[in-house]
């Protein structure tokens, strides 16, 4: 059997702007391509309760998506994303995409943001299963990038259990 040279166990993260929209013509700026994402202790936690232990309809799945500031690398013990934005278009938000095919180990959580004013240095997102506080699941960072009004920030993560 073949060894594939890219390793996606885990997942990875991309980040894209589009100045003006994504349906501008000018070039998208590419934040992240097919970095690895981290998936934290509590994330892997609530994965297992989710697909094995849970015995209630009380939880989701890890579907909301936010977006932050903080320059801290990403740690398996982190509980929340620290300066989460929260205005100017970048609120935490129930994506927009949530896919998955069966027999496959992966799932496909997209957001646009569009941006309704200036927010500079945006660098990491991360994933939650609720719409305020709850489980951090999932966190990774791309490369810092300012946006203006009208600009867009697409985050896609996909997303593979072991």
């Amino acid at each position: 059997m073949k060894k594939s040279k890219f390793n996606t166990s885990g997942g990875y993260f991309s980040a894209v702007v589009f100045p003006n929209g994504e349906n501008s013509k000018q070039e998208p700026l590419r934040l992240s391509h097919l970095n690895k994402n981290l998936l934290t202790l509590d994330g892997r936690d609530l994965f297992h309760a989710q697909c094995y232990t849970n015995t209630s309809n009380g939880t989701r799945g890890a579907g909301y998506v936010a977006v932050t500031t903080d320059t801290g690398n990403p740690n398996s013990s982190d509980t929340s994303l620290a300066q989460e934005l929260s205005g100017s278009g970048f609120a935490r938000a129930d994506a927009t995409t949530k896919t998955h095919t069966n027999d496959t180990n992966s799932t496909t959580i997209e957001h646009t943001f569009t941006a309704s004013g200036t927010v500079n240095s945006i660098v990491k997102s991360g994933t939650f299963n609720n719409a305020s506080s709850t489980t951090l699941c999932h966190e990774a960072t791309f490369t810092s990038a300012s946006l203006i009004s009208g600009d867009t920030l697409k985050v896609t993560w996909t997303l593979n259990l072991g």
